[in-house]
C-alpha cells in the first residue's frame, strides 16, 4: 500500500518519494537499515509512516524536582528490573537514575515488560509522582525508549508517537521525519476537485500528510487522519468497482434457461421443502444465470443454514442446460462430506458426481480425467486437485467455491480460467459482516440465508476452566448413554513441548484409560490419511464411534445429526468464528444440542471471545464482534484475498466513511468507467500503484 504515495513523484524537485532513505538529512548507513526493517525504504514510505497516536508531553524535570501529586515527566537510564509474579496483581519494577536521584517505576500485569525494558536502556517516564520508602515512584506510567543525546522537553508540546523499535525509537523517526517533511509533501498532489473536498468535508491532501505529522492538537491530527483514510478507502472502491465493470462489460457467460418444469424437476430432488431464504437466494442466483455475464455472488448463510442445497439446485440448473459444474472445497474431509451429501441427493438420476482428490487422481489412472474431458461427468466434487493445469473440463459452467477465505485468489483464477468464462459461486459459513461486504467485496453480488430450518433448536453453550473439565466428560458420558454421540476439538495432533497446547494424541491415551474410559474413541485429524479419515468419519456417521477426538480438521462440512455435544479444550487457542463454526458441527437434527469450551483465557480479547460465544447463536453477530476483535486483515486473509491492506483505515470503526467513498466511486465511474479523462491520470497511477497486478485477479474473487 506504501506504493500509492510513490507512484505520484512527478514534480521537478531534486528529492521525490521515491528518493531513497540513505539519501535524507540525518539518515546514515546504520538508521537507513534500521527503517528498512520497519519497512521503510523511499522517502515516500517515510512519510506513509504514521504517528500511532498521540500525547501532551509537559515539561521534563530533573528527577530530584519531581513534585508528589501531579503528572511530570522524567528521564533516566534503567539500572535495575524486576518482575514479581505475586497474584492476583504480578508487578514489573524498573529503577531509573538520571545523575541527580532515583525513580521508581512500577507496571502492575506488565510482564510483557521483560522483553522492552532492560538495564542500561535509557527511557523517558511520565505519569503522577507518589513515594515509597523516600523515593519518588510512578506506577503505571507512559514510558518511551529515548537516545541519549535526545535533547530534554522544556516545554509542553503535543508530541506525535510512532510505532517504534527498541534501535529505533519513535523520538528518533519524528527526528528523521522532521527535516524531511516539506520536501516530501511538496510531491503531493490534490486527485479530486475542490468541489468534492467540500461536500465531504475534507482537507486538501497536502495538507492532510503534513498535518498528520505535525499537528497541532488532536483535532487537527482526526482531520488529517480522515482525508487519508478517505482516500485509502476510495482508491479500494474504485479498483473494485473497475473489477466489476470488467466483469459485467467484457466477459460473456453461457444464459442458463430455467422454466417452471425444471424448477420442479430439481426441487422434486429435496426430501424436504425449502425455507424462504433458500428461495429467496436461488431466484436471485437464476437471474444471473440468465445473463449474459459471468455471476459472481457471495451465498453466505449461518452454519446450517442450507447453503449446499442452494448450491445443488444452481449446479443441476448447469447440467439441464448441458454444462458442468465444479464444486472445490478446501479440504478432503469437506470435499468428501460434499460427494456423499450429492450422492445420496442425486443417487438414482441421471446425474454423474465424481470426487476428484490427490487420492482419486493418483488411483483412477486416467479414467476420471478423461470422463470429466469428454463430459461424462456431470458435477465433478474436489480440492485444490481438481485445478491442476492438467485437469480439463468439456464445457465447464459454473463454478462452486465452499469457504472462499481458505482457498487462494490466483488458484481460483486458474479454474474460472478452464471454461469460456463460467458463472461463479462462493459459498461461506463465515458470515461477512456489513463492513466487509461494503469493502473486499465490493464486486460481488450478495445472497444471504439468514433463517435455519425448521426444527432446528439453539445450541446450549457453556464456558468452564480446566479444573472443571471432569463435568464436561461426565455429561458426554450422560449424553452417549442416551444414545447420543458426541466431538472433542483440540488445538494440534502432537505435543510440541512449545507450549500448554493439549493434543489429539495425549488426550487420546488420557482419555480412553480415564474419563471415557470404556466409550468406543477414534481419531481424527490432518496427518491421517485420506483411507483412515474416510473410514473414521463412516464410522463415526454410522454410530460405532461414540466420540470423535478431533483437530479443526471437522471445522466444516461435518454432518452427523446424532452427534449433539461439542467439547473445545484449549477454547482459548481458537478464534471466535472457529470456535462458533466448530459448535456447528452439533445441532444438526431435531434433539437439543451443547457446546462445552473448556479453557483458561489469559488476555482481555480471549476471555471476550469464549463470552460472546455464550451470549449468541448468531454468526453474523458473531462475525461482527470477530471483525471488531481482530481486524479485517486476520479476518478474511486479505492478503489471501489479492486485495491490499490498508495503512491508516480500520473499516471496523469508518463505516459512515466508507459509504460515502463508495458513493464518490461509483458516481466518478459513472461518469468516467476508465478514468481516462486527463482529470483523472494521478488517480488512475494511484490506482495502478496501489493494487499492482491484483486488479485483474480482482474479478475472480
Amino acid at each position: 500500500m506504501g506504493q500509492r504515495v510513490a507512484g505520484m513523484e512527478s514534480k521537478s524537485g531534486a528529492v521525490m518519494l521515491s528518493t531513497p532513505v540513505t539519501s535524507l538529512a540525518g539518515v546514515g548507513p546504520t538508521r537507513a537499515q534500521h527503517l528498512g526493517d520497519l519497512g521503510v525504504n523511499t522517502l515516500g514510505e517515510l512519510l506513509e509512516y504514521f504517528p500511532r497516536t498521540y500525547q501532551h508531553e509537559t515539561e521534563e524535570r530533573a528527577i530530584n524536582q519531581l513534585d508528589p501529586g501531579p503528572i511530570q515527566t522524567a528521564r533516566g537510564k534503567v539500572i535495575a528490573v524486576d518482575y514479581i509474579a505475586t497474584r492476583p496483581r504480578p508487578r514489573f519494577e524498573a529503577t531509573l537514575d538520571d545523575g541527580t536521584g532515583i525513580l521508581a517505576c512500577v507496571w502492575f500485569n506488565g510482564s510483557y515488560l521483560r522483553k522492552s525494558i532492560h538495564p542500561g536502556l535509557m527511557i523517558r517516564v511520565k505519569g503522577k509522582v507518589g513515594s515509597f520508602k523516600n523515593i519518588p515512584q510512578m506506577t503505571n506510567p507512559k514510558w518511551g525508549a529515548i537516545d541519549e543525546a535526545a535533547e530534554a522537553i522544556t516545554e509542553a508540546q503535543f508530541r506525535p508517537i510512532y510505532p517504534a523499535s527498541a534501535k529505533l525509537p519513535s523520538e528518533v523517526i519524528q527526528k528523521i521525519i522532521e527535516p524531511n517533511l516539506e520536501a516530501a509533501v511538496a510531491n503531493i498532489e490534490e486527485w479530486f476537485p475542490q468541489s468534492l473536498l467540500d461536500r465531504r468535508g475534507l482537507m486538501p491532501r497536502h495538507d492532510a500528510y503534513r498535518t498528520i505529522h505535525r499537528p497541532s492538537n488532536l483535532h487537527q491530527a482526526l482531520k488529517a487522519r480522515r482525508r487519508i483514510v478517505y482516500d485509502e478507502l476510495m482508491l479500494m472502491q474504485l479498483g473494485l468497482g473497475i473489477s466489476k465493470q470488467l466483469r459485467d462489460g467484457r466477459l460473456t457467460a453461457p444464459v442458463l434457461r430455467v422454466d417452471k418444469l425444471l424448477d420442479q424437476r430439481i426441487r422434486g430432488r429435496f426430501p424436504f421443502e425449502l425455507t424462504e431464504a433458500q428461495t429467496s437466494a436461488i431466484w436471485e442466483i437464476l437471474t444471473d444465470l440468465q445473463a449474459a455475464r459471468p455471476m459472481n455472488r457471495l451465498l453466505q448463510g449461518d452454519v446450517g443454514s442450507g447453503k449446499t442445497v442452494v448450491a445443488l439446485y444452481a449446479m443441476l440448473t448447469a447440467v439441464a442446460n448441458k454444462l458442468q459444474a465444479a464444486l472445490l472445497a478446501p479440504t478432503e474431509v469437506l470435499a468428501e462430506q460434499h460427494y456423499l451429501t450429492l450422492s445420496r441427493l442425486l443417487g438414482d438420476s441421471g446425474v454423474c458426481v465424481e470426487l476428484y482428490t490427490s487420492r482419486t487422481k493418483r488411483e483412477s489412472k486416467g479414467s476420471l480425467m478423461r470422463a470429466l474431458s469428454d463430459g461424462k461427468v456431470h458435477i465433478a466434487v474436489g480440492t485444490q486437485a481438481l485445478i491442476a493445469q492438467d485437469v480439463e473440463f468439456a464445457n465447464l459452467g459454473l463454478v462452486v467455491v465452499d469457504e472462499q477465505h481458505k482457498l487462494g485468489v490466483r488458484q481460483r483464477a486458474v479454474l474460472k480460467g478452464k471454461g469460456l468464462s463460467p458463472h461463479y459461486l462462493v459459498m461461506t459459513a463465515t458470515p461477512i459482516p456489513r463492513t466487509l461486504a461494503l469493502s473486499y467485496f465490493a464486486d460481488f453480488d450478495l445472497s444471504t440465508i439468514d433463517h435455519l430450518p425448521p426444527g432446528r433448536q439453539p445450541i446450549k453453550t457453556r464456558w468452564i476452566p480446566s479444573k472443571q473439565a471432569a463435568t464436561a466428560y461426565e455429561f458426554v458420558r450422560g449424553q452417549i448413554k442416551a444414545g447420543r454421540q458426541a466431538y472433542l476439538v483440540l488445538p494440534q495432533i502432537d505435543d510440541t513441548g512449545l507450549d500448554d497446547a493439549k493434543s489429539v494424541k495425549t488426550e487420546f491415551d488420557k482419555l480412553s484409560k480415564g474419563p471415557l474410559n470404556g466409550l468406543r474413541l477414534a481419531m481424527l485429524h490432518g496427518r491421517m490419511t485420506t483411507e483412515e479419515k474416510h473410514a473414521t468419519m463412516t464410522a463415526f456417521r454410522a454410530g460405532t464411534v461414540d466420540v470423535l477426538i478431533a483437530t479443526t480438521v471437522i471445522e466444516v462440512g461435518i454432518d452427523v445429526a446424532n452427534a449433539t455435544v461439542m467439547v473445545i479444550d484449549n477454547a482459548e487457542q481458537f478464534g471466535l468464528s472457529q470456535l462458533h463454526q466448530l459448535r456447528g458441527r452439533v445441532g444438526r437434527g431435531s434433539e437439543l444440542s451443547y457446546c462445552i469450551l473448556i479453557g483458561d483465557p489469559q488476555g482481555d480479547i480471549a476471555r471476550e471471545r469464549l463470552t460472546v460465544m455464550t451470549q449468541s447463536n448468531n454468526g453474523f453477530e458473531i462475525a461482527e464482534r470477530d471483525l471488531q476483535l481482530r481486524g479485517p486483515g486476520e479476518f478474511f486473509g486479505t492478503r489471501q484475498h489479492g486485495l491490499p491492506e490498508f495503512k491508516l483505515a480500520d473499516i471496523t470503526q469508518e463505516m459512515e466513511l466508507l459509504q460515502q467513498a463508495k458513493d464518490d466511486a461509483l458516481a466518478l465511474l459513472g461518469e468516467d468507467p476508465h478514468l481516462r479523462q486527463p482529470a483523472h491520470a494521478k488517480l488512475r497511477a494511484a490506482l495502478r500503484a496501489m493494487f499492482g497486478d491484483t486488479l485483474p485477479l480482482a474479478q475472480v474473487g
